[in-house]
């Protein structure tokens, strides 16, 4: 029997996020940041990182585990590099800023670098580098989570699923890669337990080290390619934890328990001017990059290539049509 679901406008679903959250205490300027974050992962079509968190953000707040009295501010410590300390704050707010202020110093020096540190889950990367994108900047974006994942041949997981988005404007199209560094992001168990169905084979494993289907029984996730994966997967607790001057691994406070603490999570926000060695020319050369890419003949068993960024937008240009498919039970808890 499949999830029951509700279709709903992208506008009402954000003014239902703004006045849950708003109804726990924060501030509206807050809660609409993190209502266009939520939203836009709906959006996308990657439920797993949308409004269903909503719950867990309420909780944390009336559990003294996040700061609604944050203030979010760039401290410059160069003249295209800069801190950011979230306080224990929405870390939506901090990384938008964050990115924001990346920008503003990619415009004038042509790259732009901030590391937020103190923060909180800030949702899918993708919003972040969006921004960079409808500014004409290439964005990498990358963020610490807690402990998920085990290293390449070791038994215990010790970083975190450790997402990064990279993005490239074209001159009409961009690209646009948001993904985990293990094999699947840890929000997608979280949902599949709320909506209890099964897990694909090969996602994840139990408490005693055996692969399992069963969304509650998951414990620790593979790094995606082996080892490779796994180089990734560290390089990117190198530019947030380490890098800003956080914490790492194990020591980063997990997402679903202790919800009276500050997560101590990190970010890393690098915007890059692409014109800053060939000149405007250089969104041409990437749109015949992107349009080449599609125009490949695809393999047995695929209708076309696509390029990284093409089913979220097709998603997007949907949803803003027919609306959104929530689960009941995330439109229940808003409306509730």
């Amino acid at each position: 029997m499949g999830v029951e679901t509700v279709t709903i406008q992208a506008e009402e679903l954000t003014s239902l996020v703004v006045a849950r959250l708003a109804e726990a205490g924060v501030r509206r300027e807050d809660a609409e940041i993190v209502a266009d974050v939520l939203v836009y992962a709906d959006l996308r079509d990657t439920q797993s990182h949308g409004v269903f968190r909503v719950e867990h953000y309420v909780n944390r707040v009336r559990s003294g585990g996040l700061n609604l009295a944050a203030s979010f501010s760039v401290e410059r410590v160069r003249s295209v590099a800069g801190i950011l300390d979230a306080q224990g704050g929405f870390g939506h707010v901090a990384a938008r800023v964050a990115t924001e202020e990346a920008v503003r110093m990619a415009r004038e020096h042509g790259i732009g670098l901030v590391g937020v540190r103190n923060s909180s889950h800030c949702g899918s990367l993708a919003y972040y580098v969006d921004i960079a994108l409808r500014a004409g900047m290439m964005g990498i974006v990358a963020a610490n989570t807690d402990a998920a994942v085990v290293p390449f041949g070791g038994k215990y997981r010790f970083f975190g699923t450790n997402p990064y988005a990279f993005g490239f404007p074209g001159r009409k199209d961009s690209v646009l890669l948001d993904m985990a560094t293990s094999e699947v992001a840890f929000g997608k168990i979280y949902y599949a337990r709320k909506e209890n169905v099964a897990i694909p084979p090969g996602w994840a494993l139990d408490r005693n080290g055996e692969p399992t289907t069963d969304a509650d029984e998951a414990y620790a996730l593979f790094p995606f390619g082996g080892y490779k994966g796994f180089g990734i997967n560290l390089m990117v607790e190198a530019l947030t934890g380490v890098l800003a001057g956080g914490v790492f691994g194990p020591e980063v406070s997990r997402m679903y328990e202790n919800l009276d603490t500050y997560r101590d999570l990190s970010s890393f926000h690098l915007v890059v001017d692409p014109t800053l060695f060939e000149g405007d020319g250089v969104y041409d050369t990437a749109q015949k990059m992107i349009e080449d890419l599609r125009a490949q003949p695809p393999a047995s068993g695929h209708g076309e290539v696509l390029v990284p960024g093409d089913p979220e937008r097709r998603s997007m240009e949907r949803c803003r049509r027919e609306g959104i498919q929530l689960p009941r039970a995330v439109y229940d808890y808003l409306t509730g």
